[in-house]
């Protein structure tokens, strides 16, 4: 029960952290985190991606996506079904045209360009998430939506998670069912989460 207390009073906290932000901070601190996140191997060895689709407090990932598309990557994004408490993959061609509204107000393919792609296909995932340590524990929304999804993607398949620096502490409670990233980028570093352990 302390560990829940725990991860809820640390959401809280980030998020309101995350919140005070102007849409310009947010806009250029997620600038400097795309700038980092193209200049890495990872990315660019990458040829299919998973990318969230941002809350406006997020880390902003629309420009990473359609650079990504004007490289010949293959963009997939998320689709949550809620119905099975899962994540599905689609594959987006056109972020202008084939996404609307879904859950929680996040941006979703449309139903009549929902392209599954299976989870063996992505060679890297973009992540997001509320509060992160330097080990690469995450802290979502408490849905375990991500938890379950990196749980089934092969090995090979890396994660990086976008942060503010802002949302980085010292520790996040973790349990058996959590998933760690592989690296956290923020607007100043980049983080190997494994040499932190």
């Amino acid at each position: 029960m302390k560990n829940g207390v725990g991860k809820s009073l640390l959401r809280k906290r980030i998020l309101a952290l995350r919140r005070s932000q102007s849409p310009q901070a947010i806009e250029r601190k997620s600038d400097q985190i795309r700038r980092k996140l193209l200049g890495i191997f990872q990315f660019s060895e990458a040829e299919t991606i998973l990318f969230y689709l941002a809350l406006a407090d997020e880390v902003q990932t629309r420009k990473m996506i359609e650079h990504s598309l004007k490289l010949g990557k293959r963009v997939a994004v998320p689709l949550i079904d809620s119905r099975n408490n899962q994540i599905l993959i689609s594959e987006l061609k056109n972020a202008e045209k084939e996404l609307a509204s879904g859950i929680l107000g996040i941006l979703q393919p449309k139903k009549n360009f929902y392209r599954p792609l299976k989870i063996e296909q992505l060679e890297l995932v973009i992540v997001p998430g509320v509060a992160f340590d330097k080990r690469g524990n995450r802290l979502g929304f408490g849905k375990g939506f991500y938890d379950r999804f990196l749980k089934k993607a092969p090995r090979r398949t890396k994660s990086i998670a976008l942060a503010f620096e802002l949302q980085l502490v010292d520790n996040v409670p973790s349990q058996s069912h959590d998933a760690p990233v592989d690296y956290i980028i923020t607007e100043k570093r980049i983080i190997e989460c494994k040499k932190c352990t």
